[in-house]
This record gives C-alpha cells, sequence and structure tokens, in this order.
C-alpha cells in the first residue's frame, strides 16, 4: 500500500515530524531512536530524496524540494542527530514491551497483563454492548498497515476509530500516544520510580490534601474500595505533587488521575496527567483555577453567538453558566456522565485537545435547549441536565419508523451534533480567545483572593484599608518574585523574602545581596565579614514569626508591622532591647551592646546629617558606664557586665537624637506608598509563571546548543541545523509505524529558574568577626570623612569605644584598628 501526500517537514534533534498539507490526511512523529537506517536515493522528479526504515520495519521515502545547500545541510543534520540518539536504541526494547499494541500484534488471543485497574477489576460497562472484540479486530488491522506506539502514522481512519469508542485494553496506549506522554515516558525513564524513592516518607501540605481526597475519587469503581486501588492512585498523585510542587495537588486532579488509572500503568497515568496540566488544560489544578475559569468565560462566549435566544433566557433568570458547568471541564465529563460515556469524550479530548469540550458542552445545550427555556434558577437547570446524563443510553427517537433511527442512542447523538454543527470550533480560536480574556481572568481572581484574605485577617492593627492593601501587594509580590530562592512551598514568606521586602517598604533595609554567602549560618560578604544589615532584619524575622514556624503568613507581618509603627517610644525601645537580647535572659552583655551600636549605624548610614555619629557614641559610653554587674567585675571577667531595660531605656532617653529615633523616626522610616508601574505587577502572575517555565526551558536548551556548537569547527557550525521546514513530497510505504498529534518535539528539560540579583549600590555596614573591625561604606553621602575636623574627631572616638570595649569569641581583648583611616581610604 502507497500513499503520496504533500506536506511540511520538520526536524529537530530527537524527532522527526510530517504534516500534510490539510493537515488531515496524515501526520507523523518520528522519533529518530527509532530509525534503523537512512539511505539517499535518486528521485526524477525531487532535488532531493531519503528512503528511511524504522523500528518496526515500515519503509518511508521523503523527497525535498529545495536549494541544493538547503537540502545537503538537511543530510547533514539529520545523519549528526541520528548520531546522538543512539544511546537512547539500547532502552528501546525494554521500553516497547511495557506497549499493549507490541503483544497484541504477536498474539491477539493471549491474556494480556499490560494496562490499568481494569485488567484487575475490569473496565466500565457491558463489553458485548460495547463491541470490544469487533473494535480491537480493527485496531489490529490498522496497527499492522500503520505502525504502532512510538512509530504510529495518523491517516483519517485513524480518527474515525478514536470516535467510535476505542476497545478498553488498547485505550490507553491510544491516550498515551495522542497526548505525547509516551514520548516523555520513554525519555524519562526511571524517573517515576525515583520520586517514589527519593520521596519516600515525606510528608507535604499536598502529601496531606491528598489523603483526604483519595476515598472521594470515583467510589462507584471497584478497584477505589479497595487498598490496591486508593494505594495506587495515592502514588500517582503524590509522585507528580514532588514533580512539581509549586502546583502540587489540586481536587479535581483525584478525579481524572483515578479514571486514566482504569486503563494505564501507573507510569502511564503519572506521564499522561503531567502533560494534561502542563499542556492540555493548563491552570485547570492550579491554586486559583484560572485556566478552568477562563475556560468558562470563553464558554458562554460561545454560548452567547451560538445560541443567542438561550444565553438572553440565562441572563434573564440569572443562571450562572460558569458555575453550573465548571464541574463538567474541571472533570472533563467523568463527574457528570456515566463512565462508559465519559471515556468515551476523554477519547476525542486526547485526539484532538480542549476545543472537544466545548464542543460537547455546546451540544449538551443545544440537545436540552426547548426544555432549558422553561427554566427559572440554576437548580432547575442541574436537575434538567442531571436527567439528561442520566438517560445517555437511551433511544434518541424511539419513535421513529426507521430502525436504524431508533437504534441511535442520545450519546450518539451528543456526539454527532457536537462534532458537526460545532465544527467550527478549532483549537487556534480557542488559543486566541484565552489570550483575549485571560488578563481579565486574572485581576478578577486576583482581586477576589485579595479582599478575601484581607477581610479573614484578625488583627489590621489600626492599618487603613488602603495601607492593608499595599502591604498585601507587597508581600505576595515579594513571594513571587523571590520564589526561586525560596524553600518553601506553601504560602508563608521565608527569611529570604523577607530581606525583599522589608526592602520594599523601607530604605534602610535595601541590601546589596551578591556575593553572599554563609559561615556557621551568619551571613558573609565575599571577604568573609559578617553583615550587619542581615542579621538585624533576621532578628526582625524571628520577632515577627510568633508561631515559630520558620515563615511568615500575611497576618504575621501586619501584627509586626503594627506594634512597630502604632507602638510608643517605650514599646520601640523595649523592642529594640529584646531584638539583641539574644538568649533572651533580661539583660544585654557586651557583645549585645556593641551589636546594638552595629545597628543604630546601619539603620542611620543613609543619614545626610552626621548627628548620629555622636549619638552612637555617647550611647556606647553611658551603656557601659551603666551596666550592672554580675560578681566581682575583674579585667579578665569583663564579659560579666549587663545591662537591664530598665538602664537601656535611661540611656536612650538621655540623648536626645535616639530619644527622637524610638519616639517618631524610626516609624516613619516605613513607606507604605505604592508606585503606579508596581500595582501592574500582580497582573498575569500565574500565567506569566508558566510562559516564563515554557521560555525557561526553550531558553536552557537553546543555551546547551549554543554552547555546543562553540566547541565545534566552523565547518560543523554550518552543518548544524535545528529545525526546518520544507514542502515535500512524502511516500509512506507500509509493514508498520509512528505516531503522535504533536508538530513539535515534546521537551523534556527541567524547568530552570531565574535566580534575581539585585545590583543596588545602597551603603552597607559589615563587621570583620576576628578583628572587630567595623566598616562603614557610604558610596552616597556627599560628605567626605577625611576633609573635617569635626567629623574626624567623632570618628575617632566611636573607634576608640569600640576598640575598648571589643571582646572576641574567647572573652579577649581584641586588637584595635582606626575606624577614620579605613574610611579614608574607602571614600578615597
Amino acid at each position: 500500500m502507497k500513499e503520496f501526500l504533500n506536506g511540511k517537514l520538520q526536524l529537530s534533534e530527537g524527532y522527526l515530524t510530517f504534516v500534510a498539507d490539510d493537515a488531515k490526511s496524515c501526520s507523523f512523529i518520528l522519533p529518530l531512536y527509532t530509525v534503523r537506517r537512512v539511505e539517499r536515493i535518486n528521485s526524477r522528479t525531487h532535488n532531493f530524496a531519503l528512503s528511511i526504515l524504522n523500528w518496526h520495519q515500515m519503509k518511508l521515502t521523503l523527497q525535498i524540494n529545495g536549494h541544493k545547500t538547503v537540502c545537503e545541510k538537511f543530510c547533514n543534520t539529520i545523519r549528526d542527530n541520528l548520531k546522538n540518539q543512539v544511546r537512547h536504541m539500547k532502552n528501546l526494547r525494554s521500553f516497547l514491551s511495557t506497549c499493549f499494541s507490541e503483544a497484541l500484534l504477536v498474539d491477539p488471543k493471549k491474556d494480556i497483563s499490560i494496562g490499568g485497574l481494569g485488567l484487575i477489576f475490569g473496565f466500565p460497562g457491558d463489553i458485548k454492548k460495547l463491541r470490544d472484540r469487533y473494535k480491537t479486530k480493527l485496531w489490529i488491522e490498522y496497527l499492522q498497515t500503520n505502525g504502532r506506539n512510538l512509530t504510529l502514522i495518523k491517516f483519517p481512519y485513524f480518527s474515525k476509530l478514536v470516535r467510535v469508542g476505542l476497545p478498553n485494553k488498547l485505550r490507553g496506549e491510544i491516550w498515551e500516544i495522542c497526548s505525547g506522554a509516551i514520548f516523555l515516558r520513554f525519555v524519562n525513564d526511571g524517573m517515576y520510580e525515583k520520586l517514589q524513592k527519593d520521596n519516600a516518607g515525606k510528608i507535604s501540605l499536598s502529601t496531606e490534601e491528598i489523603e483526604k481526597d483519595l476515598n472521594r475519587s470515583l467510589p462507584e469503581y471497584a478497584a477505589y474500595q479497595t487498598k490496591e486501588g486508593i494505594n495506587t492512585l495515592r502514588r500517582v498523585l503524590t509522585a507528580y505533587s514532588w514533580k512539581d510542587p509549586e502546583l502540587g495537588y489540586c481536587q479535581a486532579m483525584n478525579i481524572v488521575a483515578s479514571a486514566i488509572l482504569i486503563y494505564m500503568s501507573e507510569e502511564q497515568a503519572f506521564w499522561t496527567l503531567s502533560v494534561l496540566c502542563d499542556r492540555l488544560i493548563p491552570g485547570y489544578y492550579s491554586t486559583s483555577m484560572y485556566g478552568a475559569i477562563l475556560d468558562q468565560i470563553i464558554f458562554e462566549h460561545y454560548v452567547q453567538n451560538k445560541m443567542p435566544i438561550l444565553y438572553e433566557h440565562f441572563q434573564n433568570v440569572d443562571v450562572q453558566l460558569s458555575v453550573a458547568c465548571l464541574p463538567w471541564f474541571l472533570s472533563l465529563y467523568i463527574n457528570s456522565m456515566p463512565l462508559i460515556f465519559a471515556f468515551r469524550v476523554l477519547d476525542c479530548f486526547f485526539m484532538e485537545g480542549p476545543r472537544v469540550l466545548f464542543q460537547i458542552g455546546l451540544a449538551i445545550l443545544k440537545i436540552n435547549g426547548d426544555e432549558l427555556l422553561t427554566i427559572t434558577d440554576d437548580g432547575q437547570f442541574i436537575h434538567v441536565l442531571k436527567r439528561y446524563f442520566s438517560t445517555l443510553d437511551q433511544p434518541a427517537h424511539p419513535n421513529n419508523k426507521n430502525q436504524k433511527i431508533r437504534e441511535i442512542t442520545k450519546f450518539n447523538e451528543l456526539m454527532v451534533v457536537a462534532f458537526k454543527e460545532f465544527s467550527n470550533i478549532t483549537t487556534e480560536s480557542v488559543i486566541e480567545l484565552r489570550k483575549t480574556h485571560q488578563l481579565k481572568v486574572v485581576h478578577n481572581i486576583e482581586s477576589f483572593t485579595k479582599r478575601g484574605q484581607i477581610r479573614n485577617l484578625k488583627d489590621t492593627s489600626k492599618f487603613s484599608k488602603n495601607e492593608i492593601s499595599i502591604i498585601y501587594d507587597k508581600f505576595y509580590n515579594a513571594q513571587f518574585y523571590g520564589k526561586q530562592k525560596s524553600i518553601r512551598n506553601d504560602s508563608r514568606m521565608d527569611l529570604n523574602t523577607f530581606y525583599r521586602f522589608l526592602g520594599s517598604i523601607t530604605s534602610w533595609a535595601k541590601l546589596d545581596d551578591e556575593n553572599l554567602t554563609k559561615e556557621n549560618g551568619s551571613p558573609r560578604d565575599n571577604q568573609g565579614r559578617r553583615l550587619v544589615g542581615y542579621e538585624l532584619i533576621h532578628k526582625l524575622f524571628i520577632h515577627f514569626d510568633r508561631s515559630q514556624s520558620g515563615g511568615l503568613t500575611l497576618q504575621d507581618v501586619v501584627f509586626g508591622l503594627g506594634n512597630i509603627i502604632f507602638g510608643d517610644l517605650m514599646s520601640r525601645i523595649e523592642l529594640f532591647f529584646n531584638l539583641h537580647d539574644s538568649d533572651k535572659d533580661g539583660y544585654l552583655f557586651k557583645e549585645e551592646i556593641l551589636q546594638m551600636s552595629e545597628s543604630f549605624l546601619f539603620i542611620f548610614r543613609n543619614r545626610q546629617d552626621d548627628g548620629h555619629l555622636g549619638s552612637v557614641s555617647n550611647f556606647i559610653k553611658n551603656a557601659f558606664e551603666y551596666t550592672d554587674s554580675v560578681g566581682e567585675i575583674n579585667e579578665n571577667d569583663e564579659h560579666k557586665m549587663r545591662m537591664s531595660l530598665p538602664s537601656f531605656r535611661m540611656v536612650i532617653l538621655a540623648d536626645g537624637y535616639l530619644e527622637e529615633f524610638f519616639d517618631s523616626g524610626f516609624a516613619v522610616t516605613f513607606q507604605f506608598i505604592e508606585p503606579t508601574e508596581e500595582r501592574s505587577k500582580g497582573l498575569g502572575r500565574e500565567i506569566f509563571n508558566a510562559l516564563m517555565s515554557d521560555g525557561m526551558r526553550l531558553a536552557e536548551k537553546f543555551g546547551k546548543k549554543i554552547n555546543n556548537a562553540k566547541s565545534k569547527s566552523h565547518t560543523d557550525q554550518n552543518n548544524s541545523l535545528n529545525s526546518k521546514r520544507h514542502s515535500t513530497t512524502s511516500s509512506v510505504q507500509s509493514a508498520s509505524s509512528m505516531s503522535s498529534n504533536n508538530k513539535t518535539e515534546i521537551n523534556n528539560s527541567n524547568n530552570s529558574s531565574l535566580i534575581p540579583r539585585n545590583n543596588s549600590q545602597d551603603s552597607f555596614i559589615s563587621v570583620e568577626s576576628q578583628k572587630s573591625l567595623l566598616k562603614i561604606q557610604r558610596n552616597d553621602s556627599p560628605i567626605s570623612f577625611g576633609s573635617d575636623e569635626e567629623d574626624d574627631g567623632l570618628m575617632q572616638e566611636v573607634d576608640r569605644l569600640l576598640n575598648e570595649f571589643s571582646i572576641d569569641e574567647n572573652g579577649k581583648k581584641k586588637k584595635k584598628y582606626f575606624l577614620h583611616n579605613l574610611c579614608c581610604i574607602v571614600v578615597l
């Protein structure tokens, strides 16, 4: 049998794909690791021709029209790419042993145990009524002629076989082929088992939610009334939550996973679920379900355009289609229809994509249109359609005189109406409408979520509504843009994100995190010096974390900021005391007093005046003068000198500069004014994140290609070709097959993460622990430390006091260094 077809050919690193000009008569994806032999042959009608023999002994002849140079590049590239794919061929035999079609063609009568839970607990429906054996026979004929699993070629007859319903034992594999999950499973061999092993015994928020939903998953199916079925479902959902911890788990995923597990093995179901969440219905199972809500708006748009009278009636009686029909889309009709019919819808969904969901939904409304025009509320709407779904197996026209028409069931009628009357709903139109409405949807979701979270705050700490709104925005902006550095998978803010958040509301907390390292848990710069700013903010983080969970909720942040901003003079003094009382014994010892002075200098570092230098100098002098003593004080026991809270208050109130700082100066450093450009950052975060992930996959892959290309000679670079499209004539000679409905290579690269860097030139203070050296760098100060005698004296005084009372980790006095000289060097 020969077929001559014109179309477009594409070549990538791992795949050769073909799509006929009409996009219906033929398409295939040929993994290069399934190619046995490629020969260049002569052609009388075309400039260039190749003969390809694949793993299943199918011979394809590719005849290409193009410039000689382009054809030569194509030939050289396919040769090089084939060499790179040879390493995958060693896994081919073991992988094909997991494909039902391989065993089916060897011995169709043999009882084959490759598949899902249906092999043990039975498949839904009556095998005789479903004509399962007859369908299997038709598929055997097709697979023998047109290839199977990795090498399947899709001709128009393929679509017809899918629409009439797949045979039970072959259904899982055809779903896997149509979705492209089969290619992911092959190139990620062993990943499912590795996820199970690496995360065995671990608990997360997702695993807890999974446990709650396991017993609610298709309870009508026998497998999910047993431990075996429940454990199988648990393993698949848990593995996916570890594969994509950002998405984790969302309700309704259990319904879809439990359905496909009836026909698929665990590993097949795992990769098919990945394709569903990432590609076919993105955003359906996110926290906000923005994808499902977006498609509901599109569905309403289609109803309004194609059934305006019915749509107007729904508007008049206040029937919310987006609410009533949302379960159809979320569960892919599995929870709405009897299982045998829902699986027929899934057959078409995996073959043709998300547009099937809209076509089926519109057909349901059209068929029941007359009755729906009589309803008056949502309850009646649901009742009418629930009754319709329960009678899908009944004749659509029981009183018709024609026997063949009487045999047509309501489900048959539904499929005919869906694919004939709504055939103009295409994947392209769905994508275009998604682009049109997506920002509006995400904005509405964020606004709703924001109002809900703010409303649920137990304590708003005297903040106005506008200030709470700004705190909310900055809290989640910091969460989103710091996500790559965060070690948490929940909504709490970790320490690294808190650095970013605090820097967005007060200028003194802006930090430069380049070349940051950690030593004994303490942040250090690239020269190993302790960074005072990070330590001070860390102390605030611990103070805000009332639950001691290592993460801050929005309520924690609002409460903590409220205590600072709306507190009084004495409460702020006590706050600073408690922040630096590291052992919480109610006293500040010498090292803690010195750390307090460093914190003051860090907060004051951007001030234009130098009054703070004298105040810090007086603070150190008075603090050590009014310290209490514990036991006898001698030269070797100085570290036992301590200062209580009352003494600390007295020292602060004795200095006008510090008193003003605690009375009002510290509170006013927190600014809750959101620039206009900040307000737009929140829009489309989830969509942006999905696009960013896709972009980073491509960027990472392209970067690897660039790096590889640099190591090759100029000649090799000219011969490399990542992807070419040519008008071709494809001659297909049968013996077996190839597959897939996708036009591009499936990208299996892991998600890359963007690590934002703060290139701020803000000043910072660092303390060199071994030398007790305080370094003050003030790049933005207009005053030179070396040019003013008064400043010079203050700097020397601060340096003298710090060094006089400094102690090292062993309790010994440290060597003196002159701060004045160091600062002069920095400024010059």
